[in-house]
């Protein structure tokens, strides 16, 4: 084929390709002109109250309310024309995230829909105020201190609610929570939110109540709601304020006066620490519902609520003290105090040391005090967590005669635990692997889900029953997410985490993640050497004990003895054989006896052998009661002209049996 051939090849493909593309343009604006605006729809079904434009600028909000049903009202929040593409993600996003996350405290979801021309939210119209205009309202005037600790309540238990199934909100401040007439609190606007441990590239975040933990890495941990609730706890305390400047006094030294002070600290130990505060919504409540009642003035505070419905449930109120009382018997507590310091302070401290230390202090010569120091002191000593250990070491260092076993007794510790470790050290990187992997995998699994539900509701397929199946095994996947980021922090490999703190400046953190991870690791190897083995033993206690009520021994035998396998011939399952044995012998004996069921010449014969070798005690007892029984049991059936076949057999057996043994 010539050049100009394989030219003008060429430029037929393109021109094919072009108009194969501008079909598909036509057909697809043909089928949007073809599709119902959605205006007309809302329009003719809802009187429109209100049109409000959304903060990006991207979508309109409209309040409804029911054509001759007014008192129905609903808002719904429907993406502009000329949105750009993404727009619909993020309102299919958002619609998802408050789905998942119902509570009482947030606003009710009613649907998402696709079915016109754009998408759209439905949700319920909360009558009543923002935070944000009551703020307005009241100027700089704060609010009272026990209705922001119950508003604080009410919104950390949603928050807490929608941590549990994975989601963020990422926008917590007074324009996003409302008050209703009822004085319930709604949380409101999940266009921000995330969820946990996922990065998106858009975000709608306030900043002033955002945490810098979010902004600088995209990524949603539940820590960034607790942040902002932290601030917002302060705002309200402060009131509204021109500008930000009541960002600026919650991140200053000096704590405001409007601030009491214990909540001045707990908002401090937030702001400091954004992401390893350690507490979570519902924690950071409960330390700010520790109310001073006599500091609330209801002339200086404005109200949130009209009353404070059920809060007594939650709020810790403190009795207000007469000042005159306290200040008569300060002096007497100050030398009160002073005096059990000094008389009884040595001696609280010697009796606080551990055993091992004690040995420290003695007038015992070096090699005596060498020769006295027990294995009890030791194994005490070597219990201690690591830090203890090396701080009791330094501590001693001038002494080192006395501490000199205790030293060679840590060293050989160590070593044997690091060839422990070297044993095992590829089975720990593996299953540190795994728990680091646990939650990309999980999330991983959960965007395909979420990517399937978005093309099923863009093309029109997804029925009421499989949204409602899809949106349950996405709450059961944001919780799995949540919990294997848990799970990861504890058995993962932690190296890359604890640098970045030390490197980010939070040294201190980083050193108590550490020792909280030693501690609940050494909790494990006490539950698996002396915990789970009782439980397990509990199990096959109850296991054992059914077939001993049903009256089937063998196999409770058949237990007992499979127990010993794993627990060896301790005197506490020897015994319990013991006693199943002879329960087992008594059995077959006496339901012979008395006919309920007649056994064998060898059953009964092995079960006066079974008895006589596990309770020879019992055996003369037992045998002359089974030898009445059966004499009279003979008796009475020659008077009624009835054989007594149990009766003869056991009577048999005994003569048998006796005749053997004396033989």
């Amino acid at each position: 084929m010539s050049d100009n051939q394989g030219s003008n090849q060429g430029f037929i493909d393109q021109l094919v390709v072009k108009a194969i593309e501008k079909r598909k343009m036509t057909a697809q604006q043909t089928s949007s002109r073809n599709k119902l605006k959605l205006e007309y729809v809302l329009f003719s079904q809802f009187d429109v109250l209100d049109t409000l434009a959304s903060k990006n600028g991207r979508a309109t909000i409209y309040h409804l309310a029911k054509k001759d049903e007014p008192e129905k009202q609903l808002c719904c929040k429907v993406i502009n024309e000329d949105a750009p593409d993404f727009a619909n993600n993020m309102l299919i996003d958002e619609a998802s995230r408050l789905e998942l996350s119902q509570h009482p405290s947030v606003a009710n979801f009613i649907k998402i829909g696709t079915e016109f021309e754009r998408p759209y939210l439905m949700y319920e119209w909360v009558v009543g105020e923002t935070v944000a205009d009551k703020m307005q309202r009241h100027s700089n005037k704060g609010f009272r201190h026990d209705h922001i600790a119950w508003l604080v309540y009410q919104l950390a238990g949603a928050l807490e609610f929608m941590h549990t199934r994975g989601v963020c909100h990422l926008d917590i401040k007074p324009a996003n929570v409302l008050v209703s007439e009822g004085d319930y609190v709604k949380l409101i606007d999940f266009g921000a939110s995330r969820y946990i441990g996922e990065a998106e590239p858009y975000a709608e975040a306030s900043l002033n109540y955002a945490s810098p933990n979010f902004i600088e890495s995209g990524i949603a941990e539940p820590q960034d709601d607790v942040y902002s609730l932290a601030l917002l706890t302060g705002h309200l305390f402060l009131g509204s304020i021109f500008g930000d400047s009541w960002h600026k006094q919650l991140k200053s030294r000096k704590r405001p006066s409007l601030i009491p002070s214990h909540v001045w600290k707990l908002i401090k130990e937030v702001v400091n620490k954004p992401r390893g505060h350690g507490f979570t919504a519902i924690s950071f409540a409960q330390q700010l519902a520790r109310i001073n009642t006599s500091a609330i003035d209801s002339q200086s505070s404005a109200p949130i609520f009209s009353n404070l419905r059920n809060a007594d449930l939650v709020l810790t109120h403190c009795r207000p003290q007469e000042r005159a009382g306290v200040k008569r018997f300060k002096v007497l507590e100050l030398t009160l105090a002073i005096c059990v310091a000094v008389t009884s302070g040595f001696y609280i401290y010697q009796q606080s040391q551990p055993k091992w230390q004690s040995i420290v202090a003695t007038d015992v010569a070096p090699a005596d005090m060498v020769s006295s120091i027990k294995p009890a002191q030791t194994a005490s000593f070597l219990s201690l967590p690591p830090w203890d250990i090396e701080f009791a070491l330094n501590d001693m260092e001038k002494d080192v005669v006395s501490t000199a076993p205790y030293r060679e007794a840590y060293e050989v510790q160590q070593l044997k635990l690091a060839d422990l470790y070297q044993d095992n050290q590829s089975n720990v990187a593996a299953y540190q692997g795994l728990a680091d992997e646990l939650p990309t995998s999980v999330l991983e699994v959960r965007n395909e889900l979420i990517e399937l539900r978005q093309k099923l509701i863009s093309d029109g397929a997804l029925f009421p029953y499989a949204d409602k199946t899809l949106t349950s095994a996405m709450a059961a996947l944001n919780r799995a997410a949540a919990d294997s980021y848990k799970l990861s922090t504890v058995t993962g490999s932690k190296a890359q985490h604890l640098a970045q703190l030390i490197l980010s400046g939070e040294s201190q953190q980083a050193d108590q993640e550490l020792k909280e991870v030693w501690l609940l690791n050494q909790s494990k190897a006490y539950f698996y050497s002396q915990v789970l083995p009782k439980r397990v033993m509990e199990q096959i206690d109850e296991s054992i004990a059914e077939n001993t009520k049903a009256h089937y021994y063998s196999k409770a035998i058949a237990k007992a003895e499979a127990a010993t396998q794993f627990f060896g011939q301790t005197p506490e399952l020897a015994q319990k054989i013991r006693d199943l044995k002879v329960a087992r012998s008594e059995f077959i004996l006496f339901s012979t006896v008395t006919e309920k069921s007649i056994f064998g010449k060898k059953k009964l014969h092995d079960s006066l052998a079974e008895l006589e070798q596990n309770a020879p005690g019992k055996f003369s007892e037992i045998t002359d009661l089974l030898g009445n029984m059966a004499t009279d049991s003979i008796d009475k059936s020659h008077q009624k002209s009835m054989p007594a076949r149990g009766a003869i057999a056991v009577e048999r057996a005994l003569k048998d049996y006796i005749t053997e043994s004396r033989g």
